[in-house]
């Protein structure tokens, strides 16, 4: 009969996954798993081994770099996975029917441009720019909070930080636009160019937030332990 670990060894095991640089709770659980399985065969194969020393030797089994390795690849194989939902959610704004809202955001700022004077299309560029950096902010906000109620570390959920890169080239490009029209006066071309982006950089942010809430449900669904009580 297949020998089985107690509590208290693997409770063990998780503190070893931690020693050796192991945060990531979802990661953990499958190592554990590993561990526990692969001991357990070496104890039920030899009486009389001890449960430090079969730990040792499977651990070895994973080479120079221990658990790096495993972790490295459970890293890339979530940046994949995430990468392909976001852009799935990001997509499902040009679907119906949240294709009208997408369109309806662009035409609502080209229709702003058309009535105001020309040389008021600056202005107006950068109020829209200031509401986008406020609704950015709101929405970081909104998405903090969903996560509040995780109480351990997630790398299912760690991909959410891709979106301070996506920041930072969005007000990247505002910050040179605004500057560019500060020194040029704007055409009508220029101004419908700008709300394009802007309308894009809105959808791309709300699709960030569907991702916030689809990786939610995924986490409390796969690791309830993992959630505050």
């Amino acid at each position: 009969m297949k020998q089985q670990l107690t509590q208290l060894q693997i409770d063990e095991l998780f503190r070893f996954c931690r020693r050796h640089y192991v945060h990531y709770y979802d990661v953990q659980l499958e190592l554990v798993d590993h561990l526990a399985n692969a001991i357990e065969e070496k104890m039920s194969a030899n009486k009389n081994i001890f449960f430090e020393t079969a730990l040792e030797e499977v651990y070895k089994s994973f080479g120079y770099k221990g658990f790096a390795g495993v972790v490295e690849a459970k890293e890339a194989a979530l940046f994949r996975k995430n990468k392909h939902l976001r852009w799935n959610l990001f997509f499902k704004y040009f679907t119906l029917p949240k294709v009208a809202f997408t369109l309806f955001l662009i035409a609502c700022f080209m229709f702003i441009g058309s009535v105001v004077h020309q040389n008021k299309l600056s202005n107006v560029s950068a109020i829209i720019a200031s509401v986008f950096i406020v609704f950015e902010i709101f929405i970081a906000i909104k998405s903090y909070w969903i996560f509040k109620k995780v109480s351990k570390k997630l790398l299912l959920i760690s991909s959410r930080y891709q979106q301070n890169f996506f920041s930072f080239l969005a007000l990247q490009f505002l910050a040179q636009f605004l500057r560019f029209s500060d020194k040029n006066p704007l055409s009508i071309p220029e101004y419908y160019f700008f709300s394009f982006i802007v309308g894009l950089m809105i959808v791309a942010t709300l699709s960030y937030y569907d991702l916030c809430k689809k990786l939610f449900d995924i986490a409390h669904e796969q690791y309830p332990q993992a959630f505050a009580s």
